[in-house]
This record gives C-alpha cells, structure tokens and sequence, in this order.
C-alpha cells in the first residue's frame, strides 16, 4: 500500500508549485508598484484649491482604485513572503464601508444586501488589507452559493469570550472581541465536508471556478491575528462564518494621541538627492519635494548619484 507515499509526493509537488507562484508574484508585485507609485503621488499634486467638485471627485475615484490596486499588491505580496503584515489600529467599520461599495458595485443585482454595524463598535488591532481579504473571501463564497440570488447580511458585534468559553474552545482566550458575521442563503455546505473546507487546495467549485486557497488564507490571516473563526451551515439553508478578531484596549490618552493630525512638512530650500531606475517615480517624487519647498536633485543609478554629489 503506497497511498500515504503518494499523499507525501503530491503535497510536496504543491508545496514546489507555491514557491515558484511566490516567486513569480513577488516579481508581478514590484512592477504593479512602481505603476502604481507615480499615480497615487501624481493625485496629490494635481488637487488644488481652484479645482471645481467635479474634478476633485474624479481624482478622488482615481485615489482610491489607485489604493486599492496597491493594496492588491501587498495581499500579493504577503501571499509570496507570509502572512505576516502591518498591525495597526483598525475600525471595522470603515473596512466594512469600502467593502460594501465593492459588493453593490460587482455582485449580481439579485443578490439582497444587508448592514448591521453599530457606531460603538470597538477597534482591533490587525493589518486592514489582511482584514479586508478575509470579508471579502467570505462574501464571495456567499455570492457563489447563491446562483440564482438570496440574501447576503453582514452583522457586527461587540461581544466578551469568558474563561468557562474559552476552557471549552482550544482556540479561544477569554477577552474582547470584535465578532463579524457574514450570513447567506445559499446552498449550504454538506456535513461530510465541513471540517474539510479550510484546508488548502479543498474546493467543491468547478474547473476554473476556485483555487481551494480562499478559506485556508482567512484561517490563516484569522488564526495570525490570535482570533477564531467559526461556520454553521446547513444544505439548502445557508450558511453562517463568525469570524472573532481581539478588540483593542486603549486608554482615554493614547486615543487622543492617536487622533492629532499630522500636516507634512515644509521645506525651506534645503536639497534633497533623489535617485531611482523608474523614469515615472524619479520625475514625480521631484515634483511633489518642490511643490513643498525642497531643491531636488536626481540621478537614476548609484555611479550618477555619486557623480551629481561630487
């Protein structure tokens, strides 16, 4: 009976073909970005006070598909380095915002969306593109279970795990919580197959339909961020995912601090050296240092720089 070596072969051959998608992703990532840099610096430059609402409402659009794109990147390139990311302070409900747009945007019109997020909702500490992608691989996975439309809801609480939950739960510790749930009436996923669905490479879709990498990134992005996550389902009837991420305890004053806005600064003629190979980054960061009153200088290799500094 060879069959476990086999298993062994075939995940080793899937753990090779990861490595060259991470490789090669890492790669498509640097090129998005340096395509990416110039317009999202370029939008700031091009605001100006006489500008009419309609203009600044085009450049506004144009700044946030452009930061969506550079979040798309990071996803990318967190997907070829790890999970790891940037943790900082995130409200929920600002993420559940951008992702509603997305879903009115994309998703069939058949498909019934439905909001409940209180304006108490507390904050957590996590990486918002990471948050980000779990929603919205739940949402559309719901999408996908309901091909001839139904309802897609999307509730958030606060709630508190205590010790008696957290003894009988092995991946909870007792605390605050931010808990977000996303609801379906979808088809419903078969009980044979529901301790199956957040392993890596498991898809009931079609050829082409899904790489059975969705689920196993949010349990790992969930798992990162020292939360649970949870699914209810039934065939025919839908199904529930909670996913539980640890709300953040902050002070009165570290709020406050939080919340000083910071105006960038000025410069008074001082000169700056800039160098870079990417044509479109090196004119733009020029641009954007002298429209804040810096001397710029530019070179687009190490032998150049040196020789402009000399």
């Amino acid at each position: 009976d060879i069959t476990k070596r086999k298993k062994i072969e075939a995940q080793f051959m899937r753990a090779q073909r990861m490595e060259s998608i991470g490789t090669l992703a890492g790669g498509i990532a640097h090129d998005l970005n340096n395509i990416l840099s110039p317009i999202m610096m370029s939008i700031d430059i091009l605001k100006t006070p006489s500008d009419s609402p309609e203009t600044k409402q085009i450049l506004e659009t144009i700044k946030v598909s452009a930061n969506r794109g550079a979040d798309i990147v990071r996803q990318v390139l967190s997907f070829a380095r790890g999970i790891e990311g940037q943790r900082i302070e995130v409200q929920p409900k600002h993420l559940l915002k951008d992702l509603e747009n997305i879903i009115k945007d994309t998703f069939p019109k058949d498909i019934r969306l439905q909001f409940s997020i209180p304006n108490d909702t507390w904050t957590i500490l996590g990486d918002p593109t990471q948050v980000h992608q779990v929603l919205l691989n739940l949402c559309v996975n719901a999408r996908d279970a309901m091909p001839h439309g139904g309802s897609l809801t999307i509730d958030v609480e606060n709630c508190v795990i205590d010790e008696q939950y957290a003894a009988m739960n092995s991946q909870a510790k007792a605390g605050r919580y931010v808990n977000i749930s996303v609801t379906d009436t979808g088809t419903g996923i078969p009980p044979g197959i529901l301790d199956k669905i957040f392993e890596p490479f498991f898809t009931t879709k079609e050829l082409h339909k899904g790489t059975g990498l969705g689920l196993s990134t949010v349990m790992a992005i969930v798992k990162s961020h020292e939360g649970i996550i949870n699914v209810y389902s039934e065939p025919g009837k839908g199904t529930i995912f909670k996913v539980y991420l640890p709300a953040m305890e902050l002070s009165s004053e570290a709020l406050k601090k939080q919340t000083q806005l910071v105006s960038p600064p000025r410069g008074n003629g001082e000169t700056v050296l800039v160098v870079d190979d990417e044509a479109s980054i090196l004119t733009i960061t020029s641009e954007t240092l002298q429209a804040f009153g810096y001397r710029v200088l530019t070179a687009t290799d190490g032998a150049e720089a040196v020789a402009v500094y000399s």
